[in-house]
């Protein structure tokens, strides 16, 4: 075993509970303010059909902090996390395999065969939502990947944008510019209408799908940093 693979395999077991306990102060810290559009996930929630929550790569954080809790109130929610076959998907693996949440290896965005059918069955079959991030897992940012649309064409269920913006926010130097709350700061969570993507959509109505879902996150974006900013 060489330098690079013992710093890996050490990075993979010590950052992960690290990484989560600076989540959970951030959680347990910053002021949540009522959520935006809550009610378009609210109708979701009264189907027992799944759906496929979608938020940019770098907003991570308090997105699936507000889909964890709406599982802990809805019981019918059943969420899973797409994750991606890489290093850092690893250490997500190992960070929420443990909260309740599915885990599915592969990428979406990328439209790999396999991954889209590993999917589709935790969606047809076990009824999972699965969280996407459109632009992930390497970017370019703010560009819905081909693969998310593709997804919800054969799976037949909608795409649902979230977003979050917070009053102080550390962006981080990495490709998506990663938001990092600071502890007790005021965050302003998002959600948008709902996608279906026709199940007989052509190559052209994919494209268009996707320019819709990064208009609507974008737009998400901006109403939640225009609440915070009014706060």
């Amino acid at each position: 075993m060489n330098f690079k693979q013992l710093r890996r395999q050490v990075a993979a077991r010590v950052l992960p509970p690290l990484v989560w306990s600076l989540i959970l102060l951030i959680w347990k810290t910053c002021k949540v303010k009522p959520v935006i559009g809550q009610a378009h996930l609210q109708q979701l929630l009264e189907s027992p059909e799944p759906f496929i929550p979608c938020y940019w790569h770098q907003q991570q954080i308090f997105c699936v902090r507000h889909l964890l809790d709406m599982a802990n109130i809805h019981s019918q929610l059943k969420l899973g996390y797409l994750i991606s076959p890489s290093a850092d998907g690893d250490m997500a693996t190992r960070m929420f395999g443990n909260q309740g949440v599915k885990i599915i290896r592969g990428s979406a965005t990328r439209g790999g065969a396999q991954a889209l059918r590993d999917i589709y069955v935790a969606i047809r079959q076990q009824k999972i939502s699965p969280i996407v991030t459109p632009d992930g897992p390497t970017g370019p940012a703010y560009q819905c990947k081909p693969g998310v649309a593709m997804l919800a064409r054969i799976s037949q269920v909608p795409l649902l944008p979230l977003a979050y913006a917070g009053r102080r926010v550390l962006k981080l130097s990495s490709w998506d510019s990663f938001m990092l709350p600071l502890p007790f700061t005021t965050i302003v969570v998002g959600v948008g209408p709902a996608l279906l993507v026709p199940k007989d959509a052509s190559e052209e109505a994919l494209t268009l799908a996707c320019q819709q879902m990064d208009e609507r996150l974008n737009s998400l974006v901006e109403q939640c940093q225009r609440a915070v900013d009014d706060t």
